[in-house]
């Protein structure tokens, strides 16, 4: 809407500077044009004269709206930059959660297979010895030893 009221504003200026002449034909109809009319019609050309005082007030409301315009489109772009940081905030929050989440997961995944190792080192640790009784036969080998695993 105000970009048609821009357009009959910047148009009606122009026109109001320019040459009317007002002619009439032979069969009597009446014809408004900017070149003078033929030699064989009537002219009568008409004095417009441009209004200062509108003139300037529609200048003025003609710089009032380009204005306008102009600081809307700037506040567009500035709240548009604004979501791109927002935006860009966000998944770069939500990237460091998810490495946070999948260190965690590593941590805990070690920590059970530390737990596991510790596990079989102490079954390997608790081995009995079983050592048989002396025997007071002559010609007799040394006692055998004997392991056993639990």
């Amino acid at each position: 809407m105000r970009v048609l009221i821009l357009l009959a504003m910047v148009l009606s200026y122009h026109s109001a500077s320019a040459e009317v002449f007002k002619c009439i034909g032979k069969d009597g109809k009446t014809i408004y044009q900017a070149k003078p009319c033929q030699t064989s019609d009537k002219t009568v050309q008409l004095d417009i004269q441009a209004n200062e005082a509108q003139e300037a007030a529609a200048k003025a409301k003609l710089e009032a709206l380009q204005n306008e315009q102009e600081a809307a489109k700037a506040a567009k772009l500035e709240a548009e930059r604004r979501d791109a940081i927002l935006k860009n905030q966000t998944e770069s929050t939500n990237a460091l959660k998810q490495s946070a989440i999948a260190q965690q997961q590593q941590v805990e995944a070690e920590q059970r297979q530390a737990a596991a190792l510790e596990r079989q080192a102490q079954q390997n640790s608790n081995r009995v010895l079983i050592v048989a009784p002396p025997t007071a036969l002559p010609g007799m080998p040394a006692p055998v030893t004997t392991e056993i695993l639990r």
